[in-house]
């Protein structure tokens, strides 16, 4: 996978650490310069909506070993499956977050 830039990095730290609204906000002044900027942001928009609206029985409140399962999933799909640079992107940030609340990060 490529690598986010670290402006995306440290929106994903605000969005572990629940800093909702200082997230959007460096989420709103982001622009992507790329197909997979573009995606990780998306994902990034994704994660922060999960957490401002949860959904009974998603992964967001499962332990960390669960959450580990759903990474080793996501990098399968990654791994095994062609994807557009958005797509790959989508798919990195949301590794990436769950990775940090697994404590894999």
């Amino acid at each position: 996978m490529k690598r986010k830039t670290e402006q995306l990095d440290k929106i994903l730290e605000m969005l572990a650490r629940k800093r909702l609204e200082e997230a959007e906000k460096q989420l709103d002044a982001f622009k992507p310069s790329g197909g997979y900027e573009a995606g990780y942001l998306r994902g990034l928009r994704g994660i922060l909506q999960t957490l401002r609206r949860p959904v009974e029985g998603s992964i967001m409140g499962e332990p960390a070993e669960e959450l580990e399962k759903h990474v080793k999933s996501l990098m399968e799909t990654v791994e095994t499956h062609y994807l557009s640079q958005e797509e790959e992107g989508f798919f990195a940030a949301w590794v990436d977050f769950l990775g940090k609340l697994s404590g894999g990060e």
